[in-house]
């Protein structure tokens, strides 16, 4: 896939994904993706492979929250297989009461129409006080 491919496709998933539909893009993680969280809070490391993530970080993120925040992209920027996604959220909240509409910026890398390399930057104080993977 060229660059401009890749800028479509992710555009594409994270409005999907925005409107309330998570298949597009869950379908969009190869087998063996690596997501990365930065930082030290209970969410943060590194999740090795489709199984992983859906059996271990998926978890840790859905009970932590009353309502999802939709994410929206501010900005792409793309160069070859990767793709940058600064966005943020809106509308979140986790079940400790804490309105949960973190800043992001995703760093992608696709092969295939794939994401196989997922290294998520946020705001991890607001991860600990709302308490994300405490629960």
């Amino acid at each position: 896939m060229t660059t401009e491919d890749n800028k479509k496709l992710v555009a594409h998933l994270y409005s999907e994904a925005a409107n309330g539909n998570n298949e597009p893009m869950m379908s969009a993680f190869a087998d063996d993706m690596v997501w990365t969280i930065i930082g030290s809070t209970p969410v943060s490391g590194t999740y090795d492979g489709l199984e992983e993530i859906r059996g271990v970080l998926s978890p840790k993120l859905m009970r932590s929250f009353e309502t999802i925040p939709r994410l929206i992209i501010d900005r792409l920027i793309a160069e070859g297989d990767h793709v940058v996604v600064l966005a943020h959220g809106e509308g979140g909240k986790t079940k400790n009461g804490t309105e949960y509409n973190n800043t992001y910026c995703h760093v992608l890398r696709l092969r295939d129409g794939k994401f196989v390399e997922f290294l998520e930057y946020c705001d991890t104080d607001l991860v600990i006080r709302a308490g994300l993977g405490q629960s």
